[in-house]
């Protein structure tokens, strides 16, 4: 990607927002609104020339153009973020071959009430109805969807003999990284997507997006995070070349098959090494993610070495999945749960130090946790915040009664002023109890 000076970056932001005022102002047909959307379509259609596509959004309250934070002290920039933040548009993927038409629909949508675009599934499909093809809007679950897909032709390269190429797993980890920046709990909430059939798939995408949630919350270097995310996505890619009979065996496992299933870290390190372009450190933390804190996990380590303490990052996602997912040999628990075994684990297993961030990061009540209030409604945990843990934001299913809502109501814990009254959080409620998926709620 060639580096754009930002003047130039400048100018096209500006001039979005000039023809998005005159669109308010005049008819579409009208020369003072065709004349500039002439003028910025030709400023966006010479950067999609040079780059190919252009990333515009906000992370974290910062305008994000052309791949990185845009700073201006430009009213009109400003103008634009607001713009981009009351529709909802965290980011968008600005692709070559871009119409002018469609391209005017777009900054018309600048124009429009937000709560027009809500109306829609999702960003992605309100832009589609609107038939702008090459601007792709990433929310969420697509993010999430999409990384399913990356993991997915990884896997396969790799049942094939072939050496995977890492591009769709890089782009997937960009895109994983923007969203947990930008909306973690809608990110840590999909993480409670489980898939019996697919488990690998999902466990390889939920592992990378509460690593790179973690990292986040030990301030690890922003350069960092590429490659810790990108270790999450990878670090089990071995276990394609473990017998499936192991793999999915219900019972225990005889001491011949758990060494084999031992090597699938070394496994996955070796084909890591071998993506072009991939680093070192990425093979490394997916060589020791089994190498516990105590040293006595798997492979063992030479003599005074011990494992990087991104490599533990890594440990701490994978723990935690695996013991919230449906497994041949154990129960899911829930979140509540896993955290007080991990707990016992920390110390052992696990890095205690980033155990007790990773329960700030997840909060004492976890995000998909089901709770019972000092109403006796039962609700799920949609939210956390370090600052107040016990208060959390939460959706409202089960009236006192324990009848089902007609419709689940939000509510801030925090707040003191809510429909019905403060609440507190009791207990923690087993989801078999109501019959319910709290993922559905999330």
């Amino acid at each position: 990607m060639i580096e754009q000076p930002k003047e130039k970056l400048e100018a096209v932001l500006v001039s979005m927002l000039a023809t998005a005022k005159n669109f308010e102002l005049y008819p579409p047909q009208h020369p003072a609104v065709q004349r500039p959307l002439e003028k910025s379509y030709a400023l966006m259609s010479e950067l999609l020339r040079l780059q190919g596509s252009v990333t515009l959004g906000v992370v974290d309250e910062v305008m994000v153009f052309g791949g990185m934070p845009f700073y201006s002290n430009q009213v009109s920039v400003k103008e634009l973020q607001a713009r981009l933040e009351a529709r909802g548009i965290s980011a968008v993927e600005i692709q070559d071959g871009l119409g002018r038409e469609e391209y005017g629909a777009f900054i018309k949508v600048l124009t429009e009430d937000p709560s027009e675009l809500g109306k829609a599934p999702s960003l992605s499909a309100a832009l589609r109805q609107r038939r702008i093809e090459h601007i792709v809007a990433k929310d969420a679950t697509e993010v999430y969807h999409t990384a399913i897909e990356a993991v997915g032709d990884v896997l396969r390269d790799t049942r094939m003999g072939r050496i995977p190429k890492p591009g769709k797993a890089r782009a997937a980890v960009a895109d994983l990284k923007r969203m947990v920046l930008h909306d973690r709990p809608a990110m840590i909430g999909l993480t409670l997507i489980k898939s019996y059939d697919n488990y690998l798939f999902n466990h390889s995408v939920n592992v990378s997006v509460l690593a790179l949630a973690l990292a986040q919350g030990l301030s690890v270097p922003d350069d960092d995070l590429a490659d810790i995310g990108l270790a999450g996505l990878l670090h089990d890619i071995g276990k394609t070349l473990t017998p499936k009979t192991i793999i999915l065996k219900p019972g225990r496992l005889t001491p011949e098959e758990w060494a084999v299933m031992r090597q699938h870290p070394v496994k996955s390190a070796e084909i890591v090494r071998q993506m072009e372009g991939v680093s070192e450190l990425v093979a490394q933390m997916v060589m020791e993610h089994h190498v516990n804190y105590n040293l006595e996990g798997y492979p063992e380590l030479e003599l005074g070495r011990r494992p990087h303490n991104y490599s533990r990052i890594i440990t701490v996602a994978d723990c935690y999945d695996a013991i919230t997912t449906m497994r041949p040999y154990q129960k899911p628990f829930h979140p509540r749960d896993a955290m007080r075994i991990m707990e016992g684990l920390s110390g052992k297993v696990i890095d205690p130090k980033y155990f007790e961030e990773f329960v700030k990061v997840l909060g004492i009540f976890p995000i998909g946790t089901l709770v019972r209030l000092d109403t006796n409604e039962v609700a799920v945990v949609v939210e956390t915040r370090a600052e107040t843990p016990l208060q959390p934001r939460i959706r409202v299913i089960f009236d006192p009664d324990s009848r089902p809502l007609p419709a689940p109501l939000d509510l801030d814990l925090a707040q003191l002023e809510v429909p019905g009254g403060p609440r507190v959080i009791v207990s923690t409620v087993d989801p078999l109890l109501y019959n319910v998926d709290p993922a559905n709620y999330l």
